[in-house]
């Protein structure tokens, strides 16, 4: 008998040279339920005029993928670091930021030339419960959303995570045994700051403060499966296409919120550069942990008196990515946090 308070989800990074070459589980991930497995072979019925009242006989299955989301309400700072690296770039050294205090800095800030790779790593994930694990190799993640909403109150303000990824195929097997429960630092959108400045190399100087209620960022990270004829029903490879992202935002109506309708409203709107910065706890006498997500781009869209809270009148924004030429970037990402592996 399956029981949901022994389900969980364990992952092992694949070397990058046998892409596909299940390895064993070396971390667990925390911070939620697990989710359905989903179904990673579509069996495709064979329509036929066989003299009978039937439509077929027949049903064939041509080729295998995993489509799976990795959910966790109640996300840490750690648990980014195998979605960024095996999402939006791999191969990253973290440094540490102050010696003796293992505050790491993980920059996943993406290439985007047309002649660079940013090689995504990818993870070997088992999932399952005591009475059954699978497996699924050379996964890789597609898109993130990390999403926070400040409470009014002294109930809680939890930041979300929830990432889509694609694998080859699940497997029955045999979970890797003795993984310790991981350390984990929480984040708080109550610690999550807006910035709005009008140069890559300015980022981080302005900040919008006291407006910040609610946002979601959403970010694509470009790998995809690629098929070709081959002796296996699975993927051959991956590919890295498009790298872009949103943020969307719910902030305090005012002179801050004012200006930037103003800016959507300008026929020639300029870029603007935004940062989303969710700190956390220090890291001994170091650095603290952080996430931060800069973004070149334009707002799309800025709905004054969108929402009401105790007479407070809220606008929500939608901002979109672009290229900035003069940086040279469209998005970065960096986390701070108390290991250098994953």
């Amino acid at each position: 008998m399956g029981d949901r308070f022994f389900s969980k989800v364990q992952f092992g990074k694949e070397n990058p040279a046998a892409r596909g070459t299940p390895v064993v589980a070396t971390r667990m991930f925390v911070g939620g339920q697990v989710s359905a497995l989903t179904q990673h072979k579509r069996p495709r019925k064979i329509s036929e005029d066989i003299g009978l009242r039937t439509g077929g006989t027949r049903k064939v299955v041509d080729q295998y993928l995993v489509n799976e989301s990795l959910s966790i309400p109640d996300g840490y700072f750690q648990a980014l670091l195998p979605i960024f690296g095996c999402g939006l770039k791999g191969a990253v050294t973290a440094t540490e930021t102050t010696a003796g205090q293992a505050d790491y800095l993980w920059d996943f800030t993406p290439g985007q030339a047309f002649n660079g790779s940013n090689a995504p790593d990818c993870l070997t994930i088992e999932k399952g419960d005591n009475t059954q694990a699978f497996e699924c190799e050379y996964a890789m993640f597609q898109r993130v959303r990390i999403s926070g909403q400040v409470a009014q109150g002294a109930e809680g303000a939890p930041v979300a995570i929830e990432s889509e990824y694609f694998a080859r195929q699940w497997t029955p097997t045999t979970f890797t045994g003795s993984i310790a429960l991981p350390v984990t630092t929480s984040m708080n959108a109550k610690l999550a700051r807006l910035y709005q400045d009008t140069s890559w190399a300015g980022l981080g100087g302005t900040e919008l403060a006291n407006i910040l209620r609610r946002f979601e960022i959403d970010l694509m990270f470009g790998p995809y499966p690629k098929f070709a004829g081959s002796a296996a029903k699975t993927f051959n490879s991956h590919g890295e296409g498009l790298i872009g992202g949103q943020i969307a935002l719910t902030i305090e109506g005012g002179t801050d919120a004012d200006a930037i309708w103003d800016k959507l409203n300008s026929d020639t709107q300029a870029l603007s550069f935004l940062r989303l910065a969710i700190n956390g706890p220090q890291i001994g006498t170091g650095t603290t942990h952080s996430l931060i997500v800069d973004m070149a781009g334009t707002y799309d869209e800025v709905t004054p008196l969108a929402e009401e809270d105790r007479g407070n009148n809220l606008h929500t924004v939608l901002f979109t990515s672009l290229y900035d030429p003069t940086g040279a970037k469209e998005i970065g990402v960096k986390v701070t946090t108390d290991r250098n592996t994953y």
